[in-house]
């Protein structure tokens, strides 16, 4: 395809491009605007990876899961709907994307659509729970009969069964981070809205803002589409990275109160002395998790986060449960411990119930656990050292 020069009017002379196929004949393909605003969003639905992830990230690709067409927001957790995104999806590095879609033709696209999208993020970092986002996109997959595990492996790059609850995990902390990316996109995008794009994306520190342009052309029977993202400046392009993975030193640092800190020390130090493994964080949080004989994943047994309030799903401060007894196929002595070491919080008045879908927890306040730290520590050694006997 040779693409002919840029137009100088954009909004007044239709582009054309041609088809080549080495003989002397041309075939042109017209610009062509998309019917309706609904069609665009089909297809970016249908086939996100329009939204070139190269372009937006030279040399390390944006791969894209989609998580829901039309994602509610509510004006305040627990509250009901007040506004929709056209599309949530999420990239291999767990940010949350929003996708707000409008024709060229319309008035919005100039104005109206960049305080739409600031507003909807603002209200979305405060009110999705994670474990909603989860729910959204296995159900939309199996759905249209795709596999939720496929879909993730391929988004990851990984060969066998991948790490769903650290994903998840990390889509919690760039939502509690309030690190995301929010995309505007239309079949022309106008010069006002590539200033505020570029404006806003090498202001923000942590939300990447850009504009794509998905032009269609079509001839005869022939039609295609040509994606560009507009936007990118030199001061933004890594602050829709991840943050750096924590250390145990930094997570540590984490903690105002000293004592805390030590309880917070002596689970990593029974955890790490017993065989177990400790997931970091991008910001305040791990996970202590144990390989199994029986099971391909290292299975998680306790989170334990810095910042008292904020977690993955409804974990908090230092938590304890699992998130496999879910699992129709979880094999039987697997589960029976699984199920004896959630069941020693269920009695206990020091504790929150922390469960959700997929999830088995019980959370303990920072200030609570300096009580109960001995008994704490020793339960601990005990999940890992009886998840490893298996």
């Amino acid at each position: 395809m040779l693409p002919s020069g840029r137009r100088t009017k954009r909004d007044e002379v239709p582009e054309r491009i041609y088809t080549w196929t080495g003989e002397r004949a041309l075939e042109a393909l017209e610009e062509t605007a998309f019917d309706t605003e609904d069609e665009l969003q089909a297809l970016i639905a249908e086939h996100p990876e329009l939204l070139d992830g190269e372009q937006i990230r030279p040399g390390d690709a944006r791969r894209w899961i989609l998580i829901k067409r039309e994602k509610s927001i509510a004006a305040a957790a627990g509250g009901s709907a007040v506004w929709s995104v056209d599309h949530l999806i999420v990239d291999q590095d767990a940010v949350p994307t929003l996708v707000e879609v409008k024709r060229g033709s319309n008035p919005e696209v100039r104005r109206t659509i960049v305080g739409q999208m600031l507003e909807y993020a603002a209200h979305a970092a405060e009110t999705w729970a994670v474990e909603e986002l989860r729910e959204a996109f296995e159900r939309g997959a199996n759905e249209d009969g795709r596999d939720p595990g496929d879909e993730l492996a391929a988004l990851l790059g990984s060969e066998g069964q991948p790490d769903a609850d650290a994903f998840w995990e990390d889509v919690s902390t760039n939502l509690a981070a309030r690190r995301l990316r929010l995309l505007f996109v239309a079949d022309a995008i106008p010069d006002p809205l590539v200033r505020v794009a570029t404006f806003l994306n090498a202001q923000m520190p942590d939300i990447e803002v850009l504009a794509v342009e998905i032009k269609r052309f079509r001839g005869g029977s022939v039609q295609t589409v040509v994606p560009r993202v507009i936007g990118r400046t030199a001061a933004s392009a890594g602050r829709s990275r991840p943050a750096p993975r924590l250390s145990r030193e930094s997570f540590l640092d984490g903690f105002a109160d000293e004592g805390v800190r030590g309880v917070a020390e002596r689970l990593l130090d029974a955890a790490a002395e017993s065989g177990g493994e400790i997931s970091y964080g991008g910001s305040f949080g791990l996970s202590v998790r144990v390989r199994c004989s029986l099971w391909p994943q290292p299975v998680s047994v306790a989170w334990l986060y810095s910042e008292p309030g904020k977690g993955w799903m409804r974990t908090r401060d230092f938590s304890f449960g699992t998130s496999v007894l879910a699992v129709e196929d979880l094999p039987d002595e697997l589960r029976a411990v699984l199920e004896s070491w959630t069941g020693r919080f269920a009695a206990d008045a020091f504790v929150k119930d922390a469960s959700s879908k997929g999830v088995k927890a019980w959370a303990v306040r920072h200030e609570t656990a300096l009580r109960h730290q001995d008994d704490l520590v020793e339960r601990l050694r005990g999940v890992i050292g009886a998840l490893r006997e298996l």
